[in-house]
């Protein structure tokens, strides 16, 4: 009969048996590759890798041709901040990709706190969305110190009420992987017209011609200023080029993923035939009518699967959204504050400039004032409590030498009691010492001690 121990033993042969003969299978096979060196059943031979991804980024540089592309925080601020919360979301996406995506920012979170991360993250602009019983509101601000622009939003339409409004809404994935083309339109000459040119140029990254790829360009983000209403338009876009000069029914069966219905055909050519099939292919027809002229260009590079370089296509804009309507109301000189550059309603006479300005240079000269001093309290009531630490140090040592001396001269005190045969403060009475040795003695002054 065989125990536990015994089984574990014969297991443990067992794999130690199995453990060998691999080795020695290893080594063999080894050594025959050794001997005779076949460069197939050397190596292995490794898959190529190949990039199956686009530089999104190529051809974008900054505005100016300096710095890093331009990066975003799109926020809402404010204490009826959730009623722009879907809009905030819709800006998001048409500041992909170089936005924070999933910002989270909350209520005890100030904005000296996004300027302190808005350095190390290249964060360029901030884009502040706020709302009030009166009305909605759009900040623009150029981080760290300015210029902020307030826009007032009289209407908007978020994106899902423009794709509901649409028959065949068209928002792909891939578009929002690179930065959108920028278009402004009839911006005028004003200082503040310029300043808001400038910085919707500068929102996203400049374009160069050169380098540009394509197929990168799939989106348009539309900036239109009317001069009349003094509103600005704005509008966001996809990108669609298709070909032209092909048949229709071909050109709609490659873009759908839908296959058509061919029950009511004899022949597939009767598919491609103008007009012999409107009946039955209702959902291919073309409700644009014929391709507009002015729409067609011919392409230097393959933007997509269907529109190759040095074809004639036809560019398709469709909207995406949000929409809104827009009015510039003020125009601050640093980050959310500073002195007022322009305001829509209020017109102020260069006394009253003046007189602002001559109080802000107080108001900044009574904070540096107040700041020097609580730094010199600061500093004061940091020196007190270091004397004051010091001088408990020091009370603190002598503290401990005195009791070092107290106890040393109470040590020595007992130790003379101890040899005046332990007469002390008991009267003479004490104990005898330990050290002493009886059978022996000797007269000190008249008594005796026991040694």
């Amino acid at each position: 009969m065989r125990t536990r121990n015994g089984n574990s033993r014969n297991l443990g042969r067992k794999a130690e048996k199995v453990r060998e003969s691999a080795a020695d299978g290893f080594f063999s096979e080894a050594r025959a590759r050794l001997e005779d060196p076949d460069p197939t059943a050397m190596a292995k031979t490794r898959r190529k890798k190949r990039r199956t991804h686009l530089d999104q980024n190529a051809g974008r540089e900054a505005p100016g041709g300096k710095g890093d592309i331009p990066r975003s925080f799109v926020m809402k601020r404010g204490k009826m901040s959730e009623l722009v919360k879907e809009l905030t979301e819709d800006v998001r996406h048409v500041m992909e990709p170089h936005t924070a995506k999933n910002l989270k920012e909350s209520k005890t979170n100030k904005l000296k706190d996004f300027v302190q991360v808005a350095g190390p993250l290249g964060v360029s602009h901030f884009i502040i969305l706020s709302a009030t019983e009166n009305s909605k509101y759009v900040k623009i601000a150029k981080t760290p110190r300015g210029p902020t622009l307030t826009f007032k939003v009289n209407k908007y339409t978020l994106a899902r009420e423009v794709a509901a409004a649409q028959r065949n809404p068209r928002a792909p994935p891939n578009a929002f992987l690179s930065p959108p083309l920028v278009v402004l339109n009839n911006f005028g000459d004003a200082p503040h017209q310029k300043l808001a040119t400038i910085t919707f140029q500068n929102l996203f990254p400049a374009i160069n011609v050169r380098k540009v790829k394509l197929s990168t360009c799939q989106r348009a983000v539309l900036v239109d200023y009317d001069k009349e209403s003094n509103k600005f338009q704005f509008r966001h876009y996809s990108i669609n080029a298709l070909p032209t000069g092909t048949n229709r029914h071909l050109k709609k069966l490659l873009t759908k993923n839908k296959v058509p219905d061919l029950g009511r055909l004899t022949d597939i050519g009767e598919f491609f035939e103008v007009g012999a099939n409107s009946g039955a292919m209702s959902e291919f027809s073309d409700s644009e009518g014929e391709d507009a002229v002015n729409a067609r260009v011919e392409l230097a590079q393959d933007y997509n699967r269907l529109s190759r370089a040095n074809t004639t296509s036809r560019v398709k804009l469709q909207e995406i959204g949000p929409r809104m309507e827009m009015e510039l109301v003020k125009v601050e000189e640093g980050m959310c504050e500073g002195r007022v550059l322009y305001h829509a309603y209020v017109d102020k006479t260069e006394d009253e400039v003046k007189e602002l300005e001559t109080r802000a240079v107080d108001k900044e000269a009574l904070r540096k004032r107040r700041r020097e001093e609580q730094e010199r309290n600061v500093a004061k009531k940091a020196k007190e409590k270091a004397e004051k630490e010091k001088i408990e140090e020091e009370m603190a040592a002598l503290g401990a030498r005195k009791r070092k001396r107290d106890k040393k001269k109470e040590k020595e005190k007992d130790a003379k009691i101890a040899r005046k045969g332990g007469k002390g403060l008991d009267g003479g009475k004490g104990k005898k010492s330990p050290s002493a040795r009886p059978g022996k003695s000797k007269r000190i002054k008249g008594r005796t001690r026991s040694r």
